[in-house]
């Protein structure tokens, strides 16, 4: 998996929020890389923060960048409403995913003609 840094993803992260609400529980946070070095995670809360969500490129590479859920100690039962800002939320978590995605190819395309 190519090196970004958290600065790399907070930019990008600033630079998609700029024309997307993304609200204030979106952030970029500390990760270590397997090289000891600071990667960081774009965290992405849904359904009202109660289901944690996170971006993060494959290790292979090639491989596309991922939402990855995290696990809930607990069901969640939801009238329609909820379901539906909980599906606007996941829209945006899928925009943002590609976005990221789209600046990391751009990212690597300028690291390769160095």
């Amino acid at each position: 998996m190519p090196y970004r840094s958290r600065a790399t993803l907070q930019s990008w992260l600033d630079e998609f929020t700029q024309t997307h609400a993304l609200g204030s529980l979106v952030r970029v946070i500390p990760q270590d890389g397997s090289d000891g070095e600071d990667t960081g995670l774009i965290v992405f809360p849904v359904a009202g923060g109660t289901t944690t969500t996170y971006l993060q490129p494959n290790d292979s590479p090639g491989d596309r960048w991922r939402i990855h859920f995290e696990p809930r100690e607990h069901e969640a039962a939801m009238d329609s409403s909820q379901v539906h800002s909980m599906a606007a939320e996941l829209e945006m978590a899928a925009a943002l995913c590609d976005f990221i995605e789209m600046k990391s190819e751009e990212h690597m395309a300028r690291l390769q003609r160095r």
